[in-house]
C-alpha cells in the first residue's frame, strides 16, 4: 500500500485491499487484555497471600527490559521476530504501542497492514491502534468496534489465569478462590453473555469436582453459555474427561453449554522429565519447549482424550470450539482414531458413539490459522465445521477481522458464508 493509497472504511488497510462482505461475521477467537489487579481486584488479602510466594508474578506479566527488549515487548508482545522479520517488516523500524500492548498484526506475513508503508503512515497507523485500546479492556468499547469491523458475534478469551502456583503447592482452597475472583474481575468487565455479542469462556480449573461444578454453578447464573477448558490433562494426574469429573460434564450437558479449548501453555510443567525447565514462561520458551508444549502435541492429546475418554459418547450435548491451533494436525490424528477403532482398540469409559472422525466433524468446530491454507483444510474436513478466528488484536492477527476473506478469495460465496458467519452461529444456537 503507497503513501497516497485511500484507506478502505475501516483505516486499516487500503481502499484497493480492504474486505467486505453484505453480512456480520461471526469471529471464534477474539482477545481481551487484563489489567494488573484482574486476579486480586476480588480476592481477600488473606488468599492472596496463600495463592503466590513473596515475588512470584500473579499472571503472566511482563518482567524489566532493556531498551531494546521494550521495544520488541511492545510491538510483538512476548514473541519474536525471525530473521527478516514478519512479512519483511523489521520491527526495529516501527513505533511502538502505549503501555505493554503490541501491534495488532505485526507477526504477520500476508496480511501485515505495515507492509509497504512508509514511517509516516506507520506511526499513523498505530495511533488508530492505540486509540481502539479501551476497546481491548472493556465490553461496551469492544462493542462499538466490532459494529465499525461488521463483527456481529465474537468469542473472547481470556487466557492467563493466576490459579495454577497455589495448585502446584496443593492449596486447592487457595487456587479456586483465584479462579472465583478472576471470573468475577472477568464477569464485571466483559460479562460472559454480553448483548448476546460478546460470547466469554469460563475458566474453571477441574482438580476438585465439587468445587468446579459450584462455580460452574455460579458462572450459568450469570449467563455463562461457554466453559474455557484449557489443552492437556486435568491437575493431579487426571484427564479431563474421567468419570470423576462427571458431574461437571453431566452439568454442562444438560445446560448446552459449549466447550472452547484455546491455545494455553499448560503442558509446560511436563518439561522437566525432558531436561526442560517446569516452570519456564512462554517468553523465554526455547525450540523444544515452543514445538512440544505451544505446538500440536497439547490438543491432539487433548481430542484423543475427548473420543477414547468418551467424553463426546457419555454427552450427547456437549459441542466443542477448537481455537488457535490450525488445522494441520486434524488429518493426521483424525486417521490414526479410526485406525485404532478399526484395529479393535477401545474407550477408556463406555462405547464410541460412532466413527472417531464422524464424531469429531458432528461435534467440533475449528479455526484454521489466519494465514492458513485453507484449501488443505476443507479438502480433509468438509465445510461444515470450519470456522474463522481472527485472533484479534494480538499481534500474530487480524487488525481487521474481515480480512481473512482474502484466504477464501476462490471459494464459492455460499462456503464463505459458512466459514464466515453460518457455522459458529449455528455452533452457538441452542435448540
Amino acid at each position: 500500500m503507497a503513501e497516497t493509497s485511500k484507506l478502505g472504511t475501516r483505516g486499516i488497510y487500503g481502499a484497493d485491499l480492504e474486505q467486505t462482505l453484505p453480512y456480520g461475521i461471526f469471529d471464534g477467537d477474539h482477545h481481551l487484555y487484563a489489567p494488573d489487579d484482574a486476579v486480586t481486584r476480588h480476592l481477600s488479602p488473606e488468599m492472596i497471600e496463600r495463592a503466590w510466594l513473596p515475588g512470584e508474578p500473579q499472571m503472566l506479566t511482563e518482567e524489566e527490559h532493556d531498551e531494546e527488549e521494550d521495544h520488541e515487548r511492545r510491538t510483538l508482545g512476548v514473541h519474536s521476530q525471525p530473521d527478516g522479520g514478519h512479512g519483511g517488516v523489521d520491527i526495529s523500524e516501527l513505533p511502538t504501542m502505549e503501555g505493554s500492548i503490541p501491534i495488532p498484526g505485526a507477526m504477520l506475513n500476508k496480511l501485515n497492514p505495515m507492509k509497504d508503508l512508509d514511517r509516516l503512515s506507520r506511526e499513523q497507523l498505530v495511533e488508530k491502534y492505540n486509540a481502539m485500546r479501551p476497546a481491548f479492556e472493556k465490553k461496551d468499547p469492544r462493542l462499538t468496534l466490532m459494529d465499525s469491523q461488521n463483527v456481529e458475534v465474537a468469542v473472547l478469551h481470556a487466557v492467563g489465569t493466576g490459579w495454577e502456583s497455589a495448585f502446584r503447592r496443593g492449596d486447592i482452597e487457595a487456587g479456586y478462590a483465584v479462579n472465583r475472583a478472576h471470573n468475577d474481575w472477568l464477569f464485571e468487565d466483559w460479562g460472559f453473555t454480553h448483548e448476546n455479542r460478546i460470547l466469554v469462556p469460563v475458566p474453571i480449573p477441574l482438580l476438585d469436582v465439587d468445587l468446579a461444578v459450584a462455580e460452574l454453578e455460579r458462572s450459568l447464573e450469570r449467563g455463562a453459555t461457554f466453559v474455557d477448558l484449557p489443552p492437556g490433562p486435568a491437575y493431579l494426574g487426571r484427564s479431563p474427561f474421567d468419570p470423576y469429573f462427571d458431574p461437571f460434564w453431566a452439568r454442562v450437558n444438560e445446560s448446552n453449554m459449549r466447550v472452547a479449548v484455546h491455545l494455553g501453555g499448560s503442558y509446560a510443567r511436563m518439561g522437566g522429565e525432558w531436561s526442560e525447565d517446569p516452570e519456564a514462561r512462554y517468553s523465554d520458551f526455547d525450540g523444544f519447549q515452543w514445538v512440544s508444549y505451544w505446538g500440536d502435541r497439547p490438543i491432539m492429546d487433548t481430542v484423543t482424550a475427548m473420543v477414547y475418554h468418551n467424553l463426546f459418547g457419555r454427552f450427547p450435548n456437549i459441542k466443542v470450539l477448537i481455537a488457535e491451533f490450525g488445522t494441520v494436525w486434524v488429518p493426521y490424528l483424525l486417521r490414526k482414531l479410526d485406525h485404532a477403532m478399526l484395529l479393535g482398540r477401545k474407550p477408556r469409559w463406555g462405547t464410541l458413539p460412532g466413527r472417531p472422525s464422524s464424531v469429531f466433524k458432528e461435534r467440533c468446530v475449528i479455526a484454521p490459522f489466519p494465514e492458513e491454507n485453507v484449501a488443505k483444510a476443507i479438502e480433509f474436513l468438509g465445510t461444515d465445521c470450519l470456522i474463522f478466528g481472527s485472533d484479534f488484536p494480538h499481534s500474530e492477527g487480524i487488525p481487521d477481522p474481515m480480512q481473512y476473506v482474502t484466504q477464501l478469495k476462490d471459494l464459492d460465496d455460499a462456503t464463505i458464508r459458512k466459514i464466515m458467519r453460518d457455522n459458529l452461529e449455528r455452533f452457538i444456537t441452542v435448540d
